[in-house]
């Protein structure tokens, strides 16, 4: 779990020294949802995910936006994680998320939550792409595949 976590920061990192160049202005704000395919590791077992999140953006030409998300996850032990962070977008269609925040099931932890998502369409303000996300805490962790849309204004 600890080099899992490790290697999601390294990228983290080492994605940020890349710099996009933008010749237009971004919306500023985001409105997201997603529905995905969980991977619980500790239980070995798949259940259906949902997120929803709201980013905002430093500035009109930034590529860093600091918001929040929400995070339910469906299953043996149902569970929500909700986190406040930043994403940041290295090249144009790709955010990289870092939201730690606490993780409510039988208990409430620290979690950190992380998550990639390439925006493949665009239709006018609305996009929609593929999502993978990681999630951790000091009991649980698990990874998620699924489709992200979201509403840019």
């Amino acid at each position: 779990m600890k080099k899992i976590l490790m290697f999601v920061v390294v990228l983290f990192i080492a994605i940020s020294g890349v710099k996009a160049q933008h010749d237009h202005d971004h919306p500023r704000n985001e409105i997201g949802l997603g529905v995905s395919g969980v991977y619980e590791i500790n239980h070995k077992e798949f259940s259906p995910g949902f997120h929803a999140h709201y980013f905002r953006s430093f500035s009109p030409h930034s590529d860093w936006a600091w918001g929040g998300g929400v995070e339910y996850v469906r299953g043996d032990e149902d569970h929500f994680e909700i986190g406040m962070g930043v994403r940041y977008e290295p090249v144009r269609k790709l955010q990289l998320s870092l939201l730690p925040g606490i993780s409510i099931a039988d208990e409430v932890q620290f979690s950190l939550h992380s998550e990639l998502i390439y925006e493949a369409f665009h239709i006018s303000k609305i996009h929609l792409g593929p999502v993978i996300g990681y999630a951790w805490t000091k009991d649980h962790s698990h990874l998620s595949a699924g489709v992200h849309i979201a509403y840019a204004f």
